[in-house]
């Protein structure tokens, strides 16, 4: 028996040449993806700071409806507004409740959800 030399095949699949416009796009979607992610946890970050800060401003807006309804009353000599529509206390009232409902969205949006 004489021994037949064997050959040994190997395919390597070669990889199709990209064109600089192909490599440029692929590298920009992931800056513009990765900004993205960044300006959404950045937006995020200042939404929950805003919604911790509206609590004082719901306070402020609805001791204006107090004094406003105070002054109206006779019960204080003076309110900051004296005339125009400022110094009626049903827009403070109007404010206070918009003010309110921003914040509860405000918060309610900013809020982390933990699966």
């Amino acid at each position: 028996m004489s021994a037949e030399p064997r050959s040994t095949v190997v395919a390597i699949e070669a990889e199709s040449p990209r064109s600089w416009a192909a490599v440029v796009l692929e590298s920009s979607s992931l800056v513009v993806g990765r900004v993205g992610v960044w300006a959404a946890d950045t937006a995020h970050q200042f939404g929950a700071m805003v919604a911790a800060l509206m609590g004082p401003a719901v306070l402020s807006v609805y001791s204006f409806v107090a004094w406003s309804l105070a002054a109206n009353l006779g019960w204080t000599d003076t309110f900051v507004f004296k005339t125009g529509p400022l110094s009626n206390w049903m827009i403070w009232m109007a404010i206070a409740i918009l003010v309110t409902l921003a914040a509860g969205i405000l918060r309610k949006r900013s809020r982390t959800e933990e699966y």
